[in-house]
């Protein structure tokens, strides 16, 4: 029974009448998951944090999106991006990691591409979650949530810890921090998420799903104790929102970016936008008079 109530106060510590939410930080306007990524989403105003978590050798928890270092954002020390997938987050104590520098798209790539108003930040190093968490605190700013993504996949195992050693990672310091009502751990691969529903259930889960929607992903999500589901947004439509909606799911989109996706995910209705441009959504939000999240300024 006690778990019980703890999953339901989780869940409903994470509902709220709309969830802005920076991705990455605000990959859009600074280095994804960098320090001046998360101050710049602070700064604008969110009402969450999202982000991805890996774990190095030496059990550090940081903050990185790829399980294996991106060339298209890491330059080694000798200031040149790396000229093919570096080493995995799980190879590398964090010292070793603290010498790559991610304060900079590589110019002319592909990955480069979508985000043209993204401004550099040279000497930027990946942070530990600890220290998101810090500059949130820093900033004054004791409502923002953090959204928070394990980073693993059952095609490739040797790169990351276990599902569980992750999650349980992942767990403690969220406990540290004492931030267990202000987090959720989400993740495409949803063993990790199991784990904290047993073992963490002050924590809420979000179920992540991708490009393609399985027909009966709605229903597994809710057999395994989702409350939550954060599919692509090209893959939403009324008909599915509907059936979100009657099995009691709250539904966050992901990643929405141009103004007309922004404010035909608003037309939904939907419960979260996730965006590399949270200003873009902040501007819609305001046209149609919702609240907007408070602006909290603070120096990465």
């Amino acid at each position: 029974m006690l778990k019980k109530v703890l999953i339901l106060l989780s869940w409903a510590s994470a509902c709220q009448a709309f969830d802005l939410q920076g991705h990455r930080g605000a990959r859009g306007l600074a280095p994804e998951n960098t320090l001046p990524a998360f101050a710049a989403a602070l700064a604008l105003g969110v009402h969450t944090l999202e982000l991805d978590c890996g774990v190095t050798r030496d059990g550090v928890v940081v903050v990185y999106h790829d399980r294996t270092l991106n060339p298209d954002i890491t330059r080694g020390p000798d200031g040149c991006f790396l000229d093919k997938r570096g080493p995995a987050i799980r190879a590398l104590d964090f010292a070793e990691l603290q010498r790559y520098d991610v304060g900079r798209l590589r110019e002319g790539s592909e990955y480069a591409r979508p985000f043209p108003g993204q401004r550099p930040a040279d000497g930027t190093r990946v942070p530990r979650l600890a220290d998101v968490f810090a500059l949130a605190a820093k900033s004054g700013n004791r409502e923002v949530r953090f959204n928070i993504e394990t980073k693993l996949s059952p095609q490739a195992p040797e790169e990351t810890l276990p599902p569980a050693e992750f999650a349980r990672a992942l767990i403690a310091e969220i406990r540290k921090a004492g931030l267990e009502k202000r987090s959720t751990i989400q993740s495409f691969d949803w063993r990790s998420l199991r784990v904290v529903q047993d073992e963490a259930p002050e924590i809420a889960t979000v179920y992540l799903t991708g490009s393609r929607l399985e027909d009966n992903a709605l229903e597994q999500i809710k057999s395994s104790g989702g409350r939550i589901w954060s599919p692509n947004y090209r893959t939403l439509s009324a008909e599915k929102l509907k059936e979100a909606r009657a099995l009691g799911l709250k539904v966050v989109v992901w990643t929405v970016n141009e103004p007309q996706d922004i404010a035909a995910m608003l037309d939904l209705a939907v419960d979260g936008i996730i965006s590399d441009r949270p200003d873009l959504v902040r501007e819609e939000m305001e046209r149609r008079g919702m609240k907007l999240p408070p602006a909290t300024p603070v120096q990465p």
